[in-house]
């Protein structure tokens, strides 16, 4: 298992589409740029784009915009819409076909744009996450460091130092249900109707030597009976961490765990016994049906699902797609995330956080890199909601929940 600082530095935004490559040189610019026709920039050229003007350009072509957004075009058929002024750079060792499209014109549907995301923090203290109280916006205390969900009312829930936590699309904050011996929330998961369930681990055998500790499945009902859902299904006497990790659940009511300790996902189906749905337990990046496969994940990993069930974690800067069957596949390439926290949205596009970026991942394989300057500290969980919206938090000094709109 490899452990990640939790340090988030704020820097710079670049933007990066990703795409298969292809085949013949580019041509030269053939055009007028106040031309109705996109131009085509050749190899070695830079350009500054005006306003309505599109041109055509190879894989490799950077382009600056005016708020210092960058982005470098990688593969063939994407779109890009800048904003006048931004500069567009080819380099002289470009190559591939000058099929994609750089415009300062209407902003086609799918394309990816250079404009900032808007964020707003909803929650949360900057300057301390000791003795977390309930309140509104910057009022309320948060412990940091848990997971989110979001329910079928826009409220996030977070696990906050064993307790759970909701915080309302205004930024309200109330206790849910506070931390009390088997009622501990560390990764949790919330299914349609509304129950909660948690993983946490407890000291099974004490004051025996050596000490053994125990896994449990916790669930808080929708109607909001606690409850132990499956206690000591796992138990170790070399770790405490043991079934410490995020959850997910699919549309089937199945929950599943990343068993960080040992590098798996573990699958507890509605019926029957949990069992190892993918990952050997040792660590590494190979792809694989269940567990043939191997992962590389820290305490901080967290599992997102999307609409057809199937669950994503990162593994050293690798986004790995786990199939309902169990069968293991790598998206794209490595990113330079400073942390596992990962999210998904309706669209299908899946989120990252690097050193002061977000990353979004279309399900194309279009990368997009925004700027996160408002926190320097350690992204710990992200979410979407059902408009799409992204939600982050953090954990430093402080402990804050930011809502983030494209």
């Amino acid at each position: 298992m490899q452990f990640f600082p939790r340090k988030f530095l704020a820097l710079c935004f670049a933007v990066l589409v990703t795409g298969c490559g292809g085949g013949s040189s580019p041509g030269a610019a053939n055009s007028d740029p106040a031309s109705t026709s996109p131009m085509v920039l050749a190899a070695g050229s830079t350009f500054t784009v005006t306003a309505n003007v599109s041109v055509l350009v190879p894989s490799g072509t950077v382009v600056t915009s005016t708020n210092g957004n960058v982005v470098t075009v990688n593969g063939t058929n994407n779109t890009v819409s800048t904003q006048a002024g931004a500069v567009i750079t080819v380099p002289a060792n470009a190559t591939g076909p000058a099929t994609d499209l750089v415009t300062t014109g209407q902003a086609p549907t799918g394309s990816v744009s250079t404009a900032p995301a808007n964020i707003t923090l909803l929650a949360g203290s900057a300057t301390t996450s000791f003795s977390p109280a309930d309140g509104t916006g910057t009022a309320a205390i948060l412990g940091g460091g848990g997971h989110m969900v979001v329910d079928a009312n826009g409220n996030i829930i977070i696990s906050d130092r064993g307790s759970l936590r909701t915080v309302t699309p205004g930024g309200v904050v109330t206790t849910r249900q506070s931390a009390n011996g088997s009622d501990f929330y560390e990764g949790i998961a919330i299914d349609a109707a509304g129950n909660i369930f948690g993983s946490h681990s407890f000291v099974a055998s004490s004051p025996a030597s050596p000490t053994v500790w125990g896994a449990s499945i916790n669930e808080l009902t929708a109607a909001g009976v606690p409850q132990q859902l499956l206690a000591n299904w796992e138990n170790s006497s070399s770790t405490s961490s043991i079934g410490v990790g995020a959850m997910a659940v699919d549309s089937k009511g199945n929950l599943y765990l990343a068993d960080v300790v040992n590098n798996r996902i573990v699958k507890f189906p509605t019926t029957g016994n949990w069992n190892v749905f993918a990952g050997s337990g040792a660590s590494g990046d190979i792809d694989g049906a269940g567990a043939s496969a191997t992962f590389t994940m820290s305490f901080d990993s967290e599992i997102a699902i999307d609409a057809l069930n199937n669950l994503f974690v990162v593994s050293n800067g690798l986004i790995r797609k786990i199939a309902p069957d169990g069968t293991v596949a790598t998206i794209g390439s490595r990113l330079a995330t400073t942390s596992s926290a990962i999210a998904i949205d309706q669209a299908g596009n899946i989120y990252l956080a690097g050193s002061g970026k977000l990353y979004r991942v279309s399900s194309g394989g279009t990368v997009t890199s925004f700027a996160f300057p408002n926190t320097t500290e350690f992204v710990s969980s992200m979410v979407t909601d059902k408009q799409d919206n992204l939600y982050v938090s953090t954990r430093g000094l402080g402990a804050q929940i930011f809502k983030i709109a494209f």
